[in-house]
Protein backbone atom coordinates (compact mmCIF):
# COMPACT_ATOMS: atom_id res chain seq x y z
CA UNK A 1 0.00 0.00 0.00
CA UNK A 2 1.52 3.35 -1.03
CA UNK A 3 2.35 5.87 1.64
CA UNK A 4 0.99 8.93 -0.14
CA UNK A 5 0.86 12.13 1.86
CA UNK A 6 -2.04 14.53 1.36
CA UNK A 7 -1.73 18.29 1.03
CA UNK A 8 -3.34 18.60 4.43
CA UNK A 9 -0.61 16.41 5.89
CA UNK A 10 2.07 18.75 4.55
CA UNK A 11 0.17 21.77 5.88
CA UNK A 12 0.34 20.22 9.35
CA UNK A 13 4.05 19.47 8.86
CA UNK A 14 4.73 23.04 7.83
CA UNK A 15 2.78 24.50 10.76
CA UNK A 16 4.75 22.17 13.03
CA UNK A 17 8.01 23.75 11.87
CA UNK A 18 9.02 21.71 8.82
CA UNK A 19 9.91 24.47 6.34
CA UNK A 20 10.47 21.97 3.52
CA UNK A 21 6.85 20.90 3.68
CA UNK A 22 5.84 24.05 1.83
CA UNK A 23 7.78 22.84 -1.23
CA UNK A 24 5.60 19.72 -1.30
CA UNK A 25 2.48 21.89 -1.28
CA UNK A 26 3.76 23.93 -4.22
CA UNK A 27 4.76 20.83 -6.21
CA UNK A 28 1.39 19.13 -5.74
CA UNK A 29 -0.73 22.13 -6.78
CA UNK A 30 1.23 24.35 -9.16
CA UNK A 31 0.48 22.54 -12.45
CA UNK A 32 -3.29 22.51 -11.92
CA UNK A 33 -3.30 26.12 -10.79
CA UNK A 34 -1.15 27.18 -13.73
CA UNK A 35 -3.68 25.81 -16.24
CA UNK A 36 -6.60 27.61 -14.61
CA UNK A 37 -4.78 30.92 -14.18
CA UNK A 38 -3.55 30.85 -17.79
CA UNK A 39 -7.13 30.64 -19.06
CA UNK A 40 -8.01 33.77 -17.10
CA UNK A 41 -4.99 36.02 -17.67
CA UNK A 42 -3.97 34.67 -21.07
CA UNK A 43 -0.18 35.04 -20.94
CA UNK A 44 2.32 32.50 -19.62
CA UNK A 45 4.54 35.22 -18.17
CA UNK A 46 1.63 36.90 -16.38
CA UNK A 47 0.44 33.47 -15.22
CA UNK A 48 3.79 32.88 -13.54
CA UNK A 49 3.49 36.29 -11.84
CA UNK A 50 0.01 35.46 -10.56
CA UNK A 51 1.17 32.02 -9.41
CA UNK A 52 4.04 33.60 -7.50
CA UNK A 53 1.69 36.12 -5.87
CA UNK A 54 -0.68 33.28 -5.01
CA UNK A 55 1.95 31.26 -3.16
CA UNK A 56 3.22 34.38 -1.42
CA UNK A 57 -0.29 34.99 -0.13
CA UNK A 58 -0.61 31.32 0.86
CA UNK A 59 2.73 31.52 2.70
CA UNK A 60 1.60 34.58 4.63
CA UNK A 61 -1.84 33.22 5.49
CA UNK A 62 -1.38 29.47 5.83
CA UNK A 63 -1.95 29.75 9.58
CA UNK A 64 -5.54 30.74 8.70
CA UNK A 65 -6.18 27.56 6.75
CA UNK A 66 -9.10 25.73 8.36
CA UNK A 67 -8.27 22.16 9.29
CA UNK A 68 -10.65 19.63 7.83
CA UNK A 69 -11.00 21.58 4.57
CA UNK A 70 -9.35 20.89 1.22
CA UNK A 71 -6.04 22.72 0.84
CA UNK A 72 -6.32 22.71 -2.95
CA UNK A 73 -9.78 24.30 -2.83
CA UNK A 74 -8.39 26.98 -0.52
CA UNK A 75 -5.37 27.78 -2.72
CA UNK A 76 -7.50 27.57 -5.87
CA UNK A 77 -9.82 30.22 -4.43
CA UNK A 78 -6.84 32.47 -3.74
CA UNK A 79 -5.38 31.96 -7.22
CA UNK A 80 -8.63 32.73 -9.06
CA UNK A 81 -9.14 35.95 -7.13
CA UNK A 82 -5.51 36.92 -7.72
CA UNK A 83 -5.95 36.25 -11.44
CA UNK A 84 -9.14 38.33 -11.66
CA UNK A 85 -7.48 41.20 -9.83
CA UNK A 86 -4.34 40.96 -11.98
CA UNK A 87 -6.30 41.00 -15.23
CA UNK A 88 -8.31 44.01 -14.14
CA UNK A 89 -5.14 45.93 -13.33
CA UNK A 90 -3.17 44.90 -16.41
CA UNK A 91 -6.06 44.93 -18.88
CA UNK A 92 -4.35 42.16 -20.81
CA UNK A 93 -5.19 42.44 -24.52
CA UNK A 94 -5.16 38.86 -25.70
CA UNK A 95 -5.45 35.19 -24.90
CA UNK A 96 -4.63 32.04 -26.80
CA UNK A 97 -6.34 28.89 -25.55
CA UNK A 98 -4.89 26.97 -28.48
CA UNK A 99 -8.29 25.23 -28.15
CA UNK A 100 -6.81 22.66 -25.80
CA UNK A 101 -8.93 20.92 -23.23
CA UNK A 102 -12.55 19.90 -23.43
CA UNK A 103 -15.16 20.66 -20.79
CA UNK A 104 -13.36 18.31 -18.42
CA UNK A 105 -9.99 19.96 -19.07
CA UNK A 106 -8.52 17.10 -21.11
CA UNK A 107 -6.47 17.43 -24.31
CA UNK A 108 -7.92 18.92 -27.50
CA UNK A 109 -11.18 20.78 -27.31
CA UNK A 110 -11.45 20.59 -31.07
CA UNK A 111 -9.21 17.71 -32.18
CA UNK A 112 -8.44 17.03 -35.80
CA UNK A 113 -10.32 14.07 -37.22
CA UNK A 114 -7.88 12.07 -39.35
CA UNK A 115 -10.79 10.70 -41.40
CA UNK A 116 -12.18 14.10 -42.24
CA UNK A 117 -11.45 15.51 -45.65
CA UNK A 118 -11.48 19.22 -44.94
CA UNK A 119 -10.33 21.37 -47.80
CA UNK A 120 -7.79 24.18 -47.25
CA UNK A 121 -10.68 26.65 -47.44
CA UNK A 122 -12.67 24.76 -44.78
CA UNK A 123 -9.63 24.68 -42.50
CA UNK A 124 -9.16 28.41 -42.99
CA UNK A 125 -12.78 29.03 -42.06
CA UNK A 126 -12.35 26.97 -38.88
CA UNK A 127 -9.24 28.93 -37.95
CA UNK A 128 -11.05 32.21 -38.55
CA UNK A 129 -13.91 31.14 -36.31
CA UNK A 130 -11.50 30.18 -33.54
CA UNK A 131 -9.91 33.62 -33.78
CA UNK A 132 -13.32 35.28 -33.45
CA UNK A 133 -14.14 33.13 -30.42
CA UNK A 134 -10.80 34.02 -28.84
CA UNK A 135 -11.41 37.71 -29.35
CA UNK A 136 -14.91 37.47 -27.92
CA UNK A 137 -13.65 35.69 -24.81
CA UNK A 138 -10.94 38.31 -24.35
CA UNK A 139 -13.55 41.06 -24.52
CA UNK A 140 -15.48 39.68 -21.52
CA UNK A 141 -15.12 41.43 -18.15
CA UNK A 142 -12.69 39.53 -15.88
CA UNK A 143 -15.44 38.38 -13.50
CA UNK A 144 -17.52 36.88 -16.33
CA UNK A 145 -14.49 35.29 -17.93
CA UNK A 146 -13.45 33.72 -14.64
CA UNK A 147 -16.80 32.04 -14.04
CA UNK A 148 -16.71 30.55 -17.55
CA UNK A 149 -13.22 29.18 -16.91
CA UNK A 150 -14.29 27.66 -13.61
CA UNK A 151 -17.54 26.25 -15.00
CA UNK A 152 -16.67 25.16 -18.54
CA UNK A 153 -12.98 24.32 -18.22
CA UNK A 154 -12.38 23.40 -14.57
CA UNK A 155 -15.75 21.70 -14.18
CA UNK A 156 -16.82 23.42 -10.97
CA UNK A 157 -20.47 23.41 -9.97
CA UNK A 158 -22.29 26.69 -9.41
CA UNK A 159 -22.20 26.36 -5.62
CA UNK A 160 -18.45 25.67 -5.75
CA UNK A 161 -17.86 28.76 -7.91
CA UNK A 162 -19.95 30.81 -5.48
CA UNK A 163 -17.78 29.56 -2.62
CA UNK A 164 -14.55 30.39 -4.47
CA UNK A 165 -15.65 33.93 -5.30
CA UNK A 166 -17.53 34.57 -2.08
CA UNK A 167 -20.70 35.59 -3.92
CA UNK A 168 -24.28 34.26 -3.91
CA UNK A 169 -25.03 31.38 -6.29
CA UNK A 170 -27.53 33.63 -8.04
CA UNK A 171 -24.69 36.00 -8.92
CA UNK A 172 -22.75 33.10 -10.45
CA UNK A 173 -25.75 32.05 -12.56
CA UNK A 174 -26.26 35.63 -13.68
CA UNK A 175 -22.61 36.12 -14.66
CA UNK A 176 -22.48 32.89 -16.63
CA UNK A 177 -25.75 33.68 -18.41
CA UNK A 178 -24.62 37.22 -19.28
CA UNK A 179 -21.22 35.99 -20.44
CA UNK A 180 -22.73 33.38 -22.77
CA UNK A 181 -25.26 35.85 -24.13
CA UNK A 182 -22.45 38.36 -24.75
CA UNK A 183 -20.44 35.73 -26.62
CA UNK A 184 -23.43 34.93 -28.81
CA UNK A 185 -23.93 38.61 -29.65
CA UNK A 186 -20.29 39.09 -30.54
CA UNK A 187 -20.01 35.97 -32.65
CA UNK A 188 -23.32 35.74 -34.47
CA UNK A 189 -22.38 38.40 -37.07
CA UNK A 190 -19.56 36.09 -38.18
CA UNK A 191 -21.70 32.94 -38.37
CA UNK A 192 -24.07 31.76 -41.06
CA UNK A 193 -27.33 31.99 -39.12
CA UNK A 194 -30.60 30.63 -40.44
CA UNK A 195 -33.05 33.52 -39.86
CA UNK A 196 -35.97 31.13 -39.28
CA UNK A 197 -34.40 28.71 -36.78
CA UNK A 198 -31.61 30.83 -35.32
CA UNK A 199 -29.20 27.94 -35.96
CA UNK A 200 -25.73 28.07 -37.41
CA UNK A 201 -25.93 26.61 -40.93
CA UNK A 202 -22.56 24.95 -40.35
CA UNK A 203 -22.55 22.19 -37.71
CA UNK A 204 -21.42 23.75 -34.38
CA UNK A 205 -17.96 22.65 -33.33
CA UNK A 206 -17.41 21.52 -29.70
CA UNK A 207 -15.93 24.81 -28.48
CA UNK A 208 -18.88 26.70 -29.97
CA UNK A 209 -21.47 24.34 -28.46
CA UNK A 210 -19.90 24.91 -25.03
CA UNK A 211 -21.09 28.51 -25.19
CA UNK A 212 -24.38 27.88 -26.97
CA UNK A 213 -23.08 29.27 -30.26
CA UNK A 214 -25.01 27.90 -33.19
CA UNK A 215 -27.82 26.64 -30.97
CA UNK A 216 -31.40 27.77 -31.20
CA UNK A 217 -32.73 29.97 -28.39
CA UNK A 218 -34.74 27.09 -26.91
CA UNK A 219 -31.65 24.87 -26.76
CA UNK A 220 -29.61 27.62 -25.12
CA UNK A 221 -32.16 27.95 -22.36
CA UNK A 222 -32.19 24.18 -21.86
CA UNK A 223 -28.39 23.94 -21.64
CA UNK A 224 -28.01 26.90 -19.31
Amino acid sequence: MSDLKTDEYWVERYLAGDAGAFDHLVESTQNRLFASILRIVGSRDETLDVLQDTYLKVFRNIHRFQRGCSFYTWVYRISVNQAISYRRKKRLPSLSFGWRGDNSGEQDMDPTDPDSAESPLEKLLVEERNVFIERALNALPPAQRAVLVMCDFDGLKYDEIADVLGVPIGTVRSRIHRAREELRKKLEPFLQIDPETGRDLVKPRPVMRTYGIGLGSDELLEES
